[in-house]
């Protein structure tokens, strides 16, 4: 796994929008977010407001404590990403379909924080074949 020396954040996490409606908590019944996983959802409570579920998030100051704490970094955002694929994968059959069916969207943001210029960041194969099957495209901002 190979990820920025400089990265010094990285949150993963799936949204649904569309509408000037809120849709409320919609997207989650929609994705039969079990109990769990609802600590992670934030609901569209104004118009335009994505409903969005975190589906990992990994702190550089978390891990000072660590030998290796770059190491560390790169293996939890790795991990992160095989979790979000199989969380992704276990979605009911059509799901995705029938939120966009209403005419919404939905994709995967990933955001971070730069120390430096470059960003380096390896996404594992199974989590982008999850995001195809899904057929989420996925969007990735730094330094927001």
């Amino acid at each position: 796994m190979s990820v920025a020396v400089g990265l010094r954040w990285l949150r993963a996490s799936l949204r649904g929008y569309g509408g000037e409606a809120p849709t409320g908590a919609t997207f989650f019944d929609l994705l039969a977010l079990d109990p769990e996983w609802m600590t992670r959802a934030r609901p569209s409570a104004t118009a335009w407001q994505s409903a969005s579920v975190e589906l990992f998030a990994v702190d550089m100051a978390d891990l000072q404590a660590y030998p290796e704490p770059f190491e560390e970094f790169a293996a939890r955002v790795e991990r992160g990403f095989l979790r979000a694929a199989e969380w992704l994968d276990s979605r009911p059959s059509g799901a995705f379909d029938r939120w966009r069916d209403q005419g919404r969207k939905a994709d995967i943001f990933v955001g971070g924080w730069l120390a430096n210029e470059q960003l380096d960041l390896l996404l594992p194969a199974p989590f982008l074949m999850a995001c195809g099957r899904a057929k989420l495209p996925l969007h990735i901002c730094t330094n927001d």
